[in-house]
């Protein structure tokens, strides 16, 4: 099988294992040949560690993207996450000029019922024309029904969270998985295939709020899926890596806020895939 290759185009926070931090060394660490477009350079992660600089890269997007057309670069996948405005926009001009057979989109914009700080209805817009062109959309539930522009009820029971990524099936015309929907005691992910087919897995949920366990999942699932696994096992896959990402946090005792500790789930999760 020869060397597949991914474009990972997210932000990259100097503190906090999180987005290309932990993008980055797992697909390359799984045997595939990153791209790395940066969208945007953090001091840390927005997710508690005080006042972080930004610095929007968006405008060096386009000659970058110049630079691999004229290198020719054909990647098999494309995998989209934390974007801004100014990202957003540009991959929505030159989305449709690559031809991969996998992209990815994690329309990262709000969560709990609610969108982010700085994330307005014109980002919103901008995703739902991005996610014309994802074979995958990986949302929570609350980024699901901003696609979809639904009320933000945040459901959590099974039938209504598989009811709407029926939905975004039908509008996006893509794969859908909804992740992190609690259950109980554990954390589901919900949502249905290219081909129509419903699944849904779940998994004991750890204590505590894990930054870059859904940027961790879906760079396991691309990786996964362009090492030629179904969408279902490559669901299992993402969630056992961010489960032993979670618990070799927990066993270190460090503080959560500052990313997952990554030892032991590129090689546990190698021994899945081929």
């Amino acid at each position: 099988m020869s060397t597949k290759s991914i474009v990972i185009s997210q932000d990259l926070c100097g503190v906090g294992q999180v987005s290309m931090g932990v993008a980055l060394p797992l697909v390359a660490g799984l045997g595939l040949t990153p791209y790395v477009l940066p969208t945007a350079l953090l001091s840390s992660h927005t997710g508690g560690l005080g006042a972080n600089t930004y610095l929007d890269l968006s405008s060096e997007m386009p000659g970058i993207l110049e630079h691999w057309q004229q290198l020719q670069l054909n990647p098999d996948g494309i995998y989209l996450g934390y974007l801004g405005q100014g990202a957003a926009d540009q991959w929505e001009r030159w989305l449709p000029k690559f031809q991969s057979h996998l992209v990815l989109i994690d329309p990262v914009m709000g969560d709990d019922g609610k969108r982010y700080k700085g994330f307005d209805s014109q980002y919103v817009a901008t995703m739902q024309q991005l996610a014309q062109r994802a074979t995958v959309l990986t949302p929570n539930v609350t980024e699901a029904q901003l696609l979809l522009e639904e009320p933000l009820t945040a459901p959590t029971d099974p039938k209504a969270v598989s009811a709407l990524a029926r939905r975004l099936y039908t509008q996006f015309n893509s794969a859908v998985l909804i992740t992190g929907v609690p259950y109980h005691n554990q954390v589901a992910v919900i949502g249905v295939d290219a081909q129509g087919g419903s699944l849904a897995l779940a998994q004991p949920k750890e204590p505590g709020h894990y930054f870059g366990t859904g940027d961790l999942f879906a760079a396991a699932l691309a990786s996964a899926l362009l090492k030629g696994q179904t969408l279902r096992q490559a669901a299992a896959i993402g969630m056992i890596a961010a489960r032993i990402a979670i618990k070799a946090t927990l066993a270190t005792n460090t503080n959560p806020k500052y990313g997952l500790n990554l030892t032991g789930v590129i090689s546990a999760i190698s021994k899945e895939l081929p």
